[in-house]
């Protein structure tokens, strides 16, 4: 038989209705059985026995409220009846341990990197476009478009040479069986064009959909995310593209 109701915690003196209950309803959990003596909405609380005003009710094995106004056995229980209570609680200080690790397996040992104006290492040097708004997004599109390949950052494999020897076995009258047989990977050109500054390791456009229609938290929330990924060391600088008119200042972002 599918339950009607469920009670969460052993301890509780409330059970949950899992399906809307009209008045009259006996419903039995744990073979008490408790008749509803008005209608229970479906996943509202029902009294199990008697409440007086000022008795505890226990959800979860926990105290989540008290009475304010009675309420008799098989009752509705609302935020009209009942008002929110919690068993007395502190916050704990939990220490944590650190033992500084041994790096004299380090000693003397470099890596290729360089130091920033601020004294962290960097071992790449990136510039990033960013946009202050998702409005932006369609122009970061258009510069990523003109400038990565251009520039010399777009690294991809042209298959053209490949299609053009399937075409050319085609014209030659080679058989189907041939032409699968051939192998094409000799065709195939990985293509890069040099690039234009040649100590800048790459550009990364980083498109989102903030900066504008939430609060000043979720501006300020992006800006130091933001703000983040320009300081990092591996990053030489940034261009930043701004409306002027959004949550996520230019100023926020400084």
């Amino acid at each position: 038989m599918k339950h009607l109701v469920a009670k969460i915690h052993p301890a509780d003196n409330v059970l949950v209705a899992l399906t809307d209950l009209p008045i009259g309803t006996p419903v039995t959990w744990d073979g008490v059985t408790v008749t509803t003596t008005e209608k229970i909405p479906a996943k509202h609380k029902l009294a199990l026995h008697d409440f007086a005003v000022g008795d505890e009710i226990t959800m979860y094995g926990v105290l989540v409220g008290r009475m304010a106004a009675p309420v008799a056995t098989g009752g509705l229980l609302t935020t009209s009846n009942l008002k929110h209570a919690t068993n007395s609680y502190q916050e704990g200080q939990h220490p944590q341990g650190w033992a500084q690790p041994n790096v004299s397996q380090f000693a003397g040992r470099t890596f290729l990197g360089y130091h920033r104006p601020d004294g962290r290492v960097g071992t790449a040097n990136y510039w990033l476009v960013i946009p202050l708004v998702f409005c932006e997004n369609r122009n970061i599109q258009v510069l990523e478009e003109a400038l990565v390949n251009d520039l010399g950052y777009a690294r991809r494999k042209s298959y053209q040479p490949q299609t053009q020897a399937l075409i050319d076995l085609m014209q030659a009258g080679k058989s189907v069986e041939e032409i699968l047989a051939t192998d094409l990977h000799s065709a195939e050109v990985d293509y890069q064009k040099p690039k234009l500054f040649p100590n800048v390791d790459g550009i990364r456009f980083l498109n989102h959909e903030g900066g504008c229609g939430g609060t000043r938290q979720d501006a300020q929330s992006l800006c130091g995310l933001l703000a983040g990924y320009i300081t990092h060391p591996n990053v030489a600088g940034a261009t930043v593209l701004s409306l002027g008119c959004q949550n996520a200042q230019a100023t926020m972002l400084q």
